[in-house]
């Protein structure tokens, strides 16, 4: 399986960022998970949202920069124009279109919740019902945090090996020996999904890791640093964190014959109030794939179901099917369509 089948199929909640990231309308961030690009945005109502960098008319990439400020997000394939709110608002030649309706070409909307400690998650499926998510606890206060510094570290390696090691850490940091703790504090370490752990670095600061899966070989791990409000790291301290936080990573990566016999069948993590084992939910996704016997992926939207659509996809997946075989040197033939597809 994909990893992009992995997690985007998973119907999982995944930790993005924090709401500090955020301070003025406009403010948006760029995301890719699995090669699934997403960005989110604070608009001029303050509210966060997230949507698929995906522009409506032909899927061509709308927000190039990693971030930036901006309450207008044009395509530069044909010119088509989004709002804050991801409203169509401006479609050279279509605009007087007949038949063409502005409002139902908007961007697709991902879904997303902001807690009280301003945690922001994200869901690929739109069908997923929504969790308490204000009983998700970071015991961090990061209501009163703010964001310092961030960078990313890549890593030759499968996701699952360094979400398992954050499994792992966190349940020792819960579970401390007894005569460790009594000689001095344990620090903070705890998940916040599947995806990403939260980690005690220093009194005022604070580290959000998250697993941002490339390919099945690769994993970016995009780190962010928090100090408390009215607090600021001594400059030594932060630069030797991110320092150690960085070699931590890397070691994981290191070729290991042993990792995937090792790796835990097991992968829980609470969420909502839950508990969710996430092995155990891709797992049941690979079941319902083959009892189906064609590939399940909620993250990607449908457009259209009529049969134009239905003709243009099969047509799309032949064209696919080709690219992916081994060899071109026989031509395959793929059947044509009975209509004209206005793309």
């Amino acid at each position: 399986m994909s990893a992009r089948r992995e997690l985007t199929g998973s119907k999982t909640w995944l930790f993005a960022c924090h709401r500090s990231r955020f301070d003025k309308p406009g403010d948006y961030h760029v995301y890719d998970v699995a090669g699934i690009s997403f960005f989110v945005v604070l608009g001029k109502d303050l509210k966060l949202r997230a949507f698929h960098n995906v522009c409506r008319h032909r899927a061509y990439t709308v927000v190039r920069r990693t971030c930036g400020t901006s309450t207008r997000f044009s395509c530069k394939y044909h010119g088509w124009q989004y709002d804050d709110k991801g409203a169509l608002v401006k479609a050279p030649k279509f605009d007087e279109s007949p038949g063409f309706v502005p409002e139902d070409n908007g961007l697709f909307e991902i879904k997303l919740i902001t807690t009280r400690e301003g945690l922001v998650f994200v869901n690929f499926d739109a069908s997923t019902l929504n969790l308490p998510f204000n009983n998700v606890k970071s015991h961090v206060d990061l209501g009163s945090c703010s964001w310092v510094d961030g960078k990313e570290v890549t890593c030759p390696t499968n996701w699952k090996d360094i979400a398992n090691e954050f499994s792992n850490q966190a349940q020792w940091a819960q579970n401390p020996f007894e005569w460790l703790s009594a000689f001095r504090k344990s620090k903070v370490v705890r998940l916040l999904g599947p995806l990403s752990i939260i980690k005690e670095l220093d009194n005022d600061l604070w580290c959000t890791m998250v697993l941002l899966p490339r390919s099945s070989s690769e994993v970016v791990v995009q780190c962010d640093f928090y100090v408390k409000e009215g607090h600021t790291a001594p400059a030594k301290v932060a630069e030797k964190s991110k320092w150690m936080l960085e070699q931590e990573l890397l070691n994981l990566s290191r070729t290991d014959d042993t990792k995937s016999a090792t790796r835990s069948s097991y992968f829980a993590y609470q969420c909502g109030g839950r508990t969710i084992d996430l092995f155990a939910i891709l797992a049941q996704h690979q079941r319902n794939e083959k009892m189906a016997k064609r590939k399940l992926q909620p993250a990607i939207r449908v457009t259209g179901t009529d049969t134009i659509d239905t003709e243009a996809e099969a047509l799309c997946d032949a064209l696919e099917g080709v690219a992916d075989s081994p060899s071109l040197e026989k031509c395959s033939r793929i059947s044509s369509l009975p209509h004209t597809l206005e793309w």
